[in-house]
């Protein structure tokens, strides 16, 4: 079988936790794209359209083992790549190589057994999603590992979508139902704050779907912080970093049922501008 490209995993769990929380979210087919200076990178909108995967794994994640000599586009059924990665071992070490003139993707797995799975490529999906980290938010936060799932747990007790309030230096999570609320504030100048910082730009409030946030606890608590931008009636970028060269953006509608379609509402106006403007409606269904 001719490689054209082999990547090999050694920090497997971390990898798999990322790649797992990302099929999760797109649940259908996603499209990864890999080169020599990027490494892996996938940014897909899940089935419904209503939230973003941005995810980047850079070369140096690999610790030189990443030989790649072009660009490859390869589109996998997510579900397929959740159930492989979940297979291997907290020893093992993981082998993805290429077969392009088959267009076959085998993951090999190697510890105290070896294990190789074959999985078949889809035809990829020309489309072009605009960078979120290019839209402009007037709220910045940066929450501490652990405190966002808390965060979602408490309000799932209560409803089905949680509201997001913020000003400078403080912030209040809640949902209400039936004459029940949670209330959780957050002040950056208390004691022990599950909050880095929070910069606002006046006062700004927004309505998420408690479901889209659920999704974020299989990673919520594998990085050491994760960085929260909004601005009222616009999508919500949650971003996590990893000194590794991990990236994983999530960028998620809010709840405006008078919009059809939020993340593809989106107008130049709502991006920096010297950045690329180009609109969520240029992607098709």
């Amino acid at each position: 079988m001719k490689m054209t490209l082999e990547i090999k995993v050694d920090d497997l769990d971390l990898f798999t936790k990322v790649l797992n929380a990302t099929a999760t979210v797109l649940e259908d087919e996603g499209t990864f794209v890999v080169n020599p200076k990027d490494g892996m990178t996938l940014r897909n909108m899940d089935k419904p359209r209503f939230a973003m995967v941005d995810l980047k794994i850079k070369p140096e994640y690999f610790h030189g083992d990443f030989k790649c000599d072009k660009e490859y586009k390869i589109s996998i059924q997510m579900q397929d790549l959740k159930k492989i990665l979940q297979r291997g071992g907290k020893e093992d070490s993981l082998t993805i190589t290429l077969d392009e003139e088959k267009n076959l993707l085998k993951f090999t797995f190697e510890g105290r057994v070896k294990r190789q799975f074959i999985l078949p490529l889809s035809e990829p999906e020309e489309s072009t999603l605009p960078d979120p980290n290019a839209l402009k938010y007037d709220i910045k936060a940066v929450l501490f590992s652990g405190s966002l799932t808390d965060f979602i747990k408490d309000a799932s007790i209560i409803g089905g979508s949680i509201n997001l309030y913020a000003e400078a230096n403080k912030m209040i999570f809640s949902s209400s139902q039936d004459n029940r609320e949670v209330k959780i504030e957050i002040d950056t100048q208390s004691e022990n704050s599950a909050a880095k910082l929070i910069e606002a730009e006046g006062t700004h409030e927004a309505l998420y779907s408690i479901d889209s946030f659920k999704n974020l606890i299989l990673v919520d608590q594998a990085f050491s912080e994760v960085q929260l931008t909004f601005t009222s009636v616009r999508p919500l970028h949650l971003l996590y970093t990893d000194a590794r060269g991990i990236e994983l953006g999530y960028l998620l509608a809010p709840m405006q049922p008078d919009l059809d379609d939020e993340l593809e509402g989106a107008s130049s106006d709502d991006y920096d501008d010297d950045e690329d403007d180009d609109e969520y409606d240029d992607e098709e269904d």
